[in-house]
């Protein structure tokens, strides 16, 4: 009898300190006075349509740079740090790198050369995540310099400042229409440098410098893109996600800063030094691009 009763109140127990979790679970963000639709439970990225390599007449390769401090690229680095629903591209991309789950093997992979057929190990994307500075160590009674000591700052989100694209343009004589498909991404890091001792930049503290995170394939990070709402500025009821943003409507700024060519696809501030030339330069390769349609059409 005392082993019955003693069973029957360890399972109310259990049921109460069950009830009780449940009880308190974090609920969802408070968005809207309805029920919120998560897009993760959207079918994925669109499949692009099939393009046969015999229907190709005409290609040319694209690198173009996103710099984050354009107007039109804000809604792209905000929200510096997730706010209910929302997050931005950067905060979606360290998001799926997952650092903080070194054995994730649905992680997004990053890779070290361009052509995207070598992984970076985790430990080098680690490092890629820090940045390692010396600072003055001083004594706190004579104010006197007594070395110097390393600190190690992990970059964040925010200081993703740039975004570069490797973009294919090409024409689809079965379609008869000029089509771009993204083919990898690299974010940048903006943060600041140590000055050099015994150099013009000594004792200069605010100078910035980028370093590059690695190589991402576009096609891999998709998926991730596709299920992660999109903020539009002008209509936050709209159901969009980064995936329809980056690959379908563009809605970005960017400026081309190389095309593709037999000198290594030497970059356009290699043979032009004026900023507002290169910006021309940009703007005269990208007319050519679209004309191309325009002009196949004539007879």
């Amino acid at each position: 009898m005392k082993k019955e009763i003693f069973l029957i109140l360890s399972l109310v127990s259990i049921t109460f300190l069950y009830a009780q979790t449940e009880d308190t679970q974090i609920p969802p963000p408070l968005m809207a006075p309805w029920e919120i639709v998560e897009v993760s439970d959207s079918p994925g990225a669109v499949p692009y349509p099939a393009v046969k390599q015999s229907d190709v007449m005409w290609q040319v390769y694209i690198w173009r740079e996103i710099d984050l401090r354009e107007k039109r690229n804000h809604a792209l680095y905000f929200p510096t740090e997730p706010q209910g629903i929302y997050k931005s591209l950067g905060q979606l991309i360290m998001d799926a790198i997952d650092m903080d789950n070194p054995d994730n093997e649905n992680a997004l992979p990053i890779y070290t050369n361009e052509d995207c057929n070598v992984i970076t190990p985790r430990t080098d994307i680690k490092n890629a995540l820090a940045n390692t500075r010396k600072i003055t160590k001083f004594d706190p009674e004579t104010g006197e310099p007594t070395g110097e000591t390393e600190i190690v700052e992990k970059f964040t989100a925010a200081q993703i400042m740039y975004y570069r694209l490797k973009e294919v343009w090409f024409f689809d004589k079965n379609r008869g229409e000029l089509s771009v498909r993204i083919l990898e991404i690299e974010p940048f890091f903006e943060y600041e440098k140590d000055a050099i001792e015994g150099s013009d930049e000594e004792g200069v503290f605010d100078l910035n410098t980028k370093r590059r995170l690695g190589y991402i394939r576009y096609d891999e990070l998709r998926p991730f893109l596709a299920q992660q709402r999109f903020y539009w500025p002008k209509n936050s009821a709209l159901e969009i996600t980064f995936d329809d943003v980056m690959t379908w409507k563009r809605y970005f700024s960017s400026y081309i800063i190389a095309e593709g060519n037999l000198q290594n696809n030497r970059e356009i501030q290699e043979y032009i030094k004026n900023p507002r030339d290169q910006r021309l330069e940009s703007e005269k390769i990208m007319n050519e691009i679209r004309n191309f349609e325009s002009e196949i059409w004539e007879y």
